[in-house]
């Protein structure tokens, strides 16, 4: 029954990447009234797999050096009212974890050795709602990069009348900026187009939103190495395309042990034995999830600083 339930949901998704690539096409379809920066559509079918089989992911920089052009959509994000306290979340179930980003929110943290990140978190923190701790609409597990876009996968609880997953949380908590990080299931349900199509339309709807997109490349996925490396290099071009900061996990996590997935629920990173995803001793950096929290952290406290003009 679960290989079937599987296989359904498969069908579904790809099913929503054909009715999304409908209402994206060529002419502007998303395009806000007034909006200076036209954000260039995606296109269905337009991915040049030569070229990002060319992308050294190993030479790709984990931390993001934010930019002028990340600069702008962020003051863009503030001046249309955005929250400068607020980050989404935006993910599958590597996203929605309790030990991705919760423990900070929860105050069970430890930041050793990099402590200049407490002013990150503080600045977070210094709103009505505390992004670290909060629950995300447009964050599930099962999520893949297609379904995020679908109304069908909003959760009526929350969300209103037609509103998607990705729609629903920015109009809910009001980011100034998106987390990011789709692929784990991507590589079983997506082919290579479908994939980047869908990528780059949650970033276009992002940027359109008024919100700054940080994009993230995601850990390898054991049964699917070699696609693993293919679907980082499309979100690194994609990042790129789109000139939005990125978060090279890929590389961060490929020293550590099974380069920090869990051997047992691939789709899961690695927690360290104490469960203390949140504190930064060099023991516990050996798991997965501790490293995502960290660069996650590393590259917020970036783009602050270079919004303080550091």
């Amino acid at each position: 029954m679960k290989q079937i339930m599987g296989i359904l949901t498969g069908l579904a998704l790809v099913a929503g990447v054909i009715a999304l690539a409908a209402l994206v096409a060529p002419g502007g379809a998303w395009a806000q009234d007034g909006d200076p920066t036209p954000v260039p559509d995606p296109v269905l079918g337009e991915l040049d797999l030569d070229a990002v089989a060319e992308i050294d992911l190993e030479a790709v920089p984990v931390i993001p050096e934010i930019d002028g052009g990340a600069l702008a959509l962020y003051e863009a994000a503030l001046d249309a009212g955005r929250d400068p306290h607020a980050f989404a979340k935006v993910g599958d179930c590597m996203t929605d974890h309790p030990s991705f980003l919760i423990p900070i929110g929860e105050g069970d943290y430890d930041l050793g050795e990099y402590a200049d990140l407490e002013t990150v978190i503080a600045a977070f923190q210094a709103g009505e709602l505390d992004p670290f701790a909060r629950q995300s609409q447009a964050a599930a597990g099962g999520f893949n990069a297609a379904s995020i876009l679908d109304s069908m996968w909003a959760n009526p609880e929350f969300c209103e009348s037609g509103e998607t997953p990705l729609s629903c949380e920015f109009r809910l908590s009001q980011p100034s900026v998106a987390l990011i990080m789709f692929g784990t299931n991507d590589v079983f349900y997506l082919d290579e187009a479908q994939y980047d199509f869908s990528l780059r339309s949650i970033i276009a709807e992002t940027i359109r939103s008024n919100v700054l997109p940080i994009v993230s490349t995601f850990p390898v996925r054991p049964e699917f190495p070699e696609k693993s490396v293919l679907y980082n290099q499309i979100v690194v071009q994609a990042a790129a395309d789109y000139g939005v900061p990125l978060i090279n996990l890929w590389r961060a996590l490929e020293p550590l042990p099974n380069q920090g997935i869990d051997p047992e629920e691939t789709t899961h990173m690695t927690v360290p034995p104490d469960g203390a995803a949140c504190v930064f001793i060099d023991e516990n950096l050996q798991a997965g999830f501790t490293v995502r929290n960290l660069v996650t952290l590393q590259a917020l406290d970036a783009l602050l600083g270079a919004a303080e003009g550091e």
